[in-house]
This record gives structure tokens, C-alpha cells and sequence, in this order.
């Protein structure tokens, strides 16, 4: 098939890349609020989440591969322990109130309810927290090899001129 030429100037270039930010970033956090909704209304039956989940882990891992392929980690955030500390803690204790919750749905045992959401809290943010650390390592390697790989550029097209 033909590929058609660009027919947007750069000002709606702009805008439709932002809207199209705009639009991934409604899909992934919506899609993750229906999957809560979906766990915390009937518990942990994977079929009736199934389809939102697939296309949630694609959206995310899409995300993460090609922001770490370029050399991208956050606007706002740094790719150090202290912050992956405080997401792996937040991320484990919405995780273990949610999981807790439906326990105490489905038991009506708040002991063995908070005992349940405490162990899959600090599972949760250790997966999360070595998660983190490992992808960390990986954008630290690939920004010193882009950076590099720069100067190299540079260095061979001044020998050049």
C-alpha cells in the first residue's frame, strides 16, 4: 500500500500528537481503574478481566520498552532508589487495601482479611521495588550508551571537517 503524504502543518502536527498522548494516558489509567473496579466488584476471576488486562499489559509494556529504548524515564521524577522506594510503597499499599477489601467481601474475617492485604502489600512492593531498580539499571546503561554514542557522532564528524 501507497504511503499518503503528510497533509497537517506543524501547529496540528503538535496538536495531534499531544491529543494522542492525551488519548493513550485516558486509555491506560481507565483501563487500570476498570480492572480494579472489575477485581473489587467479583473478586479474582480472570475470565471477566481477561481482555481489559491483555490489552493493559500490552499498553504498559509498549510503554516502558520503547521509553527505556530511548533513553526516556520521566518528566518529573528521577530514576533513583528514594523515589522507587515511595512508588513501590504507594503501589503495595493500594494494592494490600484493595486485596484486603475483597477478602473481608468474601470472608467477612478482618484479621485474616488484614492479614491477607498486609502479605500482598509487601509482596507487591518488593516486586515493585526490584522492578524498579532493574529498569533503573537498564536507562542508566542505555543513556550512557546514546551519550556516547553522541560524542563518538560528534567526534568523528569533526575529523571529518
Amino acid at each position: 500500500m501507497k504511503k499518503q503524504k503528510n497533509r497537517l502543518d506543524e501547529m496540528q502536527e503538535q496538536k495531534l500528537l499531544q491529543i494522542e498522548h492525551n488519548g493513550c494516558w485516558l486509555a491506560f489509567w481507565g483501563l487500570m481503574v476498570v480492572l480494579f473496579v472489575q477485581i473489587f466488584l467479583y473478586g479474582r476471576d480472570f475470565e471477566r478481566i481477561m481482555g481489559e488486562w491483555t490489552v493493559f499489559m500490552c499498553l504498559a509494556v509498549y510503554i516502558v520498552v520503547s521509553c527505556l529504548k530511548n533513553g526516556i524515564w520521566d518528566r518529573r521524577q528521577a530514576p533513583v532508589p528514594g523515589v522507587n522506594l515511595k512508588s513501590s510503597l504507594l503501589a503495595g499499599g493500594i494494592s494490600g487495601i484493595i486485596f484486603g477489601v475483597i477478602k473481608y467481601r468474601e470472608y467477612q474475617v478482618i484479621l485474616g482479611a488484614a492479614a491477607s492485604g498486609a502479605v500482598i502489600a509487601l509482596l507487591v512492593f518488593a516486586s515493585c521495588f526490584a522492578g524498579l531498580s532493574v529498569l533503573s539499571y537498564f536507562y542508566r546503561e542505555r543513556t550512557n550508551r546514546l551519550e556516547n554514542a553522541e560524542e563518538e557522532g560528534k567526534e568523528d564528524g569533526e575529523e571529518q571537517n
